[in-house]
């Protein structure tokens, strides 16, 4: 199946929204955003659900949504960072999509994600940067498979980075 869709990996952090909705606003495509998909059809933030919930009942959900999302065409989309976990979402991202990692060190995740109360794997850890450096750790391996290319946001603008993004990905569609 060729590519109809321009979706953005990584970990939390890395920019994939930002960078996503410049994207698509560049290429005339739709921006879509797994986590706010979610948030849409559980009434509640993603932190609440995980709170609510837990992680495996917050996978099965963004498994559906990544399948839904990857259907469609004219879209960027960007995935939660916990995403690739499964390989469900990576090969239902990767039959219509040209899939990019997004990275960035751990501590320039620190810096941007900060003390934010919407990371629930970040809440209620006494050390966020070790954590940041355990789970990256754990899916580094998953992000990479995933991948078409990889693009590291350290000390890049995010104009900078769409540019890199975009041609590639053009690049990959001739």
């Amino acid at each position: 199946m060729s590519v109809h869709n321009l979706v953005l990996i990584g970990f939390m952090g890395t920019g994939k929204s930002s960078v996503g909705r410049l994207c698509a606003r560049q290429l005339g495509y739709r921006f879509r955003d797994s986590d706010v998909e979610i948030e849409r059809r559980t009434g509640c933030s993603i932190a609440q659900f995980f709170a609510d919930h837990g992680e495996a009942a917050f996978r099965q959900i963004e498994c559906a949504v990544i399948a839904e999302l990857a259907r469609g065409s004219g879209q960027v989309i960007a995935t939660g960072g916990g995403a690739v976990l499964l390989e469900e979402n990576v090969h239902a991202l990767r039959a219509t999509g040209f899939v990019v990692l997004l990275t960035a060190t751990p501590e320039v995740i620190w810096q941007r994600v900060g003390r934010s109360h919407k990371r629930p794997l970040l809440a209620g850890t006494p050390d966020p940067l070790t954590r940041i450096r355990e789970l990256l750790a754990t899916r580094e391996p998953c992000y990479a498979r995933a991948a078409d290319l990889q693009v590291d946001t350290c000390g890049l603008t995010r104009e900078a980075v769409v540019e890199r993004v975009l041609a590639a990905y053009r690049e990959h569609r001739k």
